[in-house]
């Protein structure tokens, strides 16, 4: 495997330091160092913190974007898709993970995270709504899937949702 570039390295850290220590105490400094980079080179590849968050959440939307046609060209179909990755994306830290875990705590004081982690919700809903002719069953099941993240997220397993996933599905597919 190829060694990352000094951009993916950057990217990564500051996902890193927004997920584990929250946006809050996330510096350029903080970044550039965790990343093994002088802070010069932070700004050769972004030129400001905002700069920065642009690329955090270009990559956060190819990564969803990725995911979504993973999903859509997958046998087990979108819905099935996103309710099995909401309790397996979690637990191997995955990139599209750690990505959408930095846009949610971003949200919360950055409106360009809210609005491209509406963006990327929405396009999972319009998949699921395609798939299963419905958009209150669509809804159901990113609710069901987005409440099994959050649980992952907190260190919930909710072993109880993710054993019933075929009945949620089942359930959609009547409505």
């Amino acid at each position: 495997m190829p060694r990352p570039s000094q951009r993916d390295r950057i990217l990564d850290a500051y996902t890193d330091l927004v997920v584990d220590a929250g946006p809050e105490t996330v510096t350029l400094d903080a970044v550039a160092a965790a990343a093994g980079v002088s802070k010069g080179g932070l700004l050769y590849h972004f030129g400001s913190r905002e700069a920065l968050l642009d690329g955090l959440l270009d990559r956060a939307r190819e990564l969803n974007d990725a995911d979504l046609a993973t999903a859509r060209a997958a046998d087990e179909g979108v819905s099935r898709y996103y309710l099995r990755t909401s309790v397996d994306d979690p637990a191997a830290g995955s990139a599209v993970y750690r990505a959408t875990v930095a846009m949610i705590k971003l949200a919360a004081t950055e409106p360009r995270a809210a609005e491209t982690t509406r963006r990327c919700m929405a396009g999972w809903r319009a998949a699921m709504t395609e798939e299963l002719g419905d958009p209150l069953a669509a809804d159901i099941v990113a609710t069901v899937g987005d409440g099994i993240y959050l649980r992952s997220i907190v260190g919930d397993g909710s072993p109880g949702l993710v054993d019933a996933v075929e009945e949620v599905i089942r359930r959609a597919e009547r409505s």
